[in-house]
């Protein structure tokens, strides 16, 4: 047997491990610093027509409701920033919230399914078959959205503005904080709010505010709940 002497093993090794090094460093994707920024805005004031049960064609915001969306545009034009995407749901009033709010931008909306407002399993537990069924699905529908509009961009800034509902945002709160996305029922909503989440480079989302109502005055403020307790109006 031929013997291979052991400086030439070293030599060898010591290539082999310089290779895989530069293999490994040119396979690292590059890593920058944007910062993706998703805004959330949950859809304006809204009258339920009676009889009427398809969202996509029926109750749309009421007067109460336009106004609050067109003063979320104008917080939102106030802001030093570039938005890239203004995007709703495809129900009727998170559709004309985004209008209103597109209009004082000068953007046009897109619709997202994914958006929709649907129940996710909860707390419940007295809820019938059918009803867990629905909550699978709309389960499913919310890991979509949260794939969808919750990943890094770390070649550049990025800021989305979604429409959508209080569910949909409720959900999506409790899971960036990583806890249990069942309790979503415990969290009030109010109407026309902002809710800001940072997703950084490395793709961990940060939480920097939820339900932010500054931009409305207390007398067009409305909450699915008591809200802060200051007023008596409650709204869908």
């Amino acid at each position: 047997m031929t013997r291979v002497p052991f400086a030439s093993i070293l030599i060898a090794t010591f290539a082999c491990f310089d290779v895989c090094a530069i293999g490994a460093i040119a396979a690292e994707p590059p890593v920058g610093n944007g910062v993706h920024y998703v805004y959330v805005v949950r859809h304006g004031s809204y009258d339920r027509e009676p009889g009427a049960g398809d969202d996509r064609v029926h109750n749309g915001l009421n007067a109460v409701g336009h106004e609050q969306a067109r003063l979320v545009g104008v917080r939102l034009a106030s802001l030093p920033v570039h938005i890239d995407r203004l995007v709703s749901s495809e129900l009727l009033r998170a559709k004309q919230t985004a209008d209103d709010i597109g209009k004082v931008l000068h953007m046009t909306p897109s619709r997202e399914a994914s958006l929709d407002e649907c129940h996710p399993t909860s707390i419940d537990t007295s809820a019938a078959p059918v009803d867990r069924a629905r909550a699978a699905a709309c389960d499913t529908a919310r890991a979509r959205e949260w794939s969808r509009w919750f990943s890094a961009t770390p070649a550049h800034d990025t800021i989305d503005v979604l429409v959508t509902h209080g569910n949909v945002i409720r959900w999506t709160l409790l899971r960036a904080l990583g806890a249990d996305t069942k309790t979503w029922p415990l969290i009030d909503s109010a109407n026309a709010s902002l809710t800001l989440f940072a997703v950084a480079p490395d793709g961990g989302v940060h939480v920097v505010s939820y339900d932010d109502v500054g931009h409305l005055p207390v007398a067009v403020q409305t909450w699915a709940g008591t809200g802060g307790g200051y007023t008596a109006r409650s709204a869908r």
